[in-house]
Parts: structure tokens; sequence; C-alpha cells
């Protein structure tokens, strides 16, 4: 298969899953296995899709984002909260890492793994399906459970923004401010791991059979087609309907599990 299509293929999973409770990282590891769509270079491939996921984060939520960059800098004391709650969210995920993030990558190779926490990631989402409707803000407290379940989700098949989402709903924020909260929370951490390999994608060293116009495409791609889910998702949180991707999860999680376990 031609590299092009197959990081087209990629991008595609990537912008789907990465906003969609159903975990990217996850489908990304038995995409490989399944599809045969090894690249040789999946880890500055993966960085490169995840910068095209974060612009589609920063465009849906341009407003609220620059409000809130406005009111920081005009020295709100709503907007400092909110911003400094957000970095707290951060915490969790940013210290397992630094505590434990060869064993996490290690996971990566693991698609067994994907498949049993895909699983969990269904048994999350099908937790909030009674859950009566309350608005909540987020708090310091909420903000810091919400960031453990956003580290637990570093784990490949616990989806990101289910956990975070379904941990949300749990503490009685409403969907629409637990689909904000979200998706914001995710902003450093996706940059920050754009700017640790910065050197790495323009330094044009690129191996194996992925060009650097490959990857542009990759990230185009990404980043529409996150816009995409992001709108959609939106719109099944306020219609209730987002518990459903649970079945999709539990259904994928256990088949890619039977498929593996009899390979």
């Amino acid at each position: 298969m031609p590299a092009l299509i197959k990081v087209f293929i990629l991008a595609v999973i990537q912008g789907v899953s990465e906003f969609l409770p159903v975990s990217s990282s996850g489908h990304l590891v038995l995409a490989k296995t399944f599809m045969g769509l090894e690249t040789g270079d999946s880890p500055l491939l993966e960085i490169v899709l995840h910068a095209g996921t974060l612009i589609s984060i920063l465009l849906f939520y341009f407003k609220r984002i620059a409000a809130l960059v406005t009111d920081v800098l005009k020295g709100k004391h709503d907007a400092w909260k909110y911003a400094a709650i957000l970095v707290v969210s951060c915490l969790p995920a940013v210290l397992l890492y630094v505590l434990a993030g060869e064993l996490l990558e290690e996971k990566f190779q693991s698609p067994i793994s994907a498949a049993a926490m895909l699983c969990v990631t269904g048994i999350i989402l099908l937790s909030v399906k009674k859950l009566a409707h309350s608005d909540r803000d987020v708090t310091w407290p909420r903000a810091l459970i919400i960031g453990l379940a956003e580290a637990f989700a570093m784990l490949p098949g616990i989806s990101r923004s289910g956990s975070t989402i379904s941990m949300s709903r749990i503490l009685g924020v409403c969907p629409k401010k637990a689909a904000e909260f979200s998706f914001l929370m995710s902003v450093p951490l996706l940059a920050g791991a754009v700017l640790m390999h910065m050197k790495e994608l323009f330094s044009g060293n690129v191996t194996g059979d992925i060009t650097p116009t490959d990857m542009g495409v990759g990230f185009v791609v990404s980043a529409v087609v996150g816009y995409v889910s992001i709108t959609w998702l939106v719109k099944l949180l306020g219609e209730g309907k987002f518990w459903r991707f649970g079945i999709y999860c539990l259904t994928a999680g256990a088949a890619s599990l039977v498929a593996l376990l009899i390979k």
C-alpha cells in the first residue's frame, strides 16, 4: 500500500477517534495490527496527526479561547481562575508521563492491551446513560478528578474525551460545559507534545517511506476530520446520545480481542 494512502487512513482514524469517545490511540494501534498500516515513522507521524487535531480544537473553540486569553490579559479574576483550573487539570497526566512514560509507551506495542482497554472505555461510556441533568461548574476539586481521568486515558484504548466527559458528567457538569472543558484541557498537553518534537518535525529527518509531503497531507486531513468530529460530538452530547458510543467500544474491543487471541 502506498505510504500516502496509509497516512491518509491513519489521519482519518485520528481525526474521528481523537474527539469521538472511542480512543484514537487504541484505534491507531489496532489499525496498524489488522490493516498492516505500519509506517516505520509512527512516533513522529502520530505527533503530526495530533498537531492536526490540536488545530481543529483551536478553530472550533476560537471565540471561547480568544475571549479567555483577552480576559486573562485584562486581569479578570474569573478568566484567571478558569485558566488556572485548566492547568491544574493537566497535572495528573504530566506527572504520570514523567514517572511512567516508558511503561506507557510500551503499551502502544500491545494490541491485546488496547483492545481490552477499549472494552473498559465502553463500560465507562455506558455508565453515564442514566445520569440526571445538572449544571455544576468545574471547580478546583472537580478539575483535579477530571485530570485523573485524563491521566488514565494515556493508556491506548482508553478514550481521553470519553473518560473526561464521563467524569465531568458524573460530577454534575452539564454536557456542553463538560465537552468544552474536556477539549480545552487537552490543548496544553497536545501543544506540549508537539513542541517537544518540534525540532524533529522541521529537521526534514524523516526515515522510512513517509515523506514530509505525506505528513503534510496527514496534518490537513486530521485537522479537517477532527473539526467535523467535534461538531458532531457536541451535537450528540446535547441530544443525550453520548452513551451509545459505549456499545461500539465494547463490540469493537471484544471482537478485536477474539481476533487477536485466535490469530
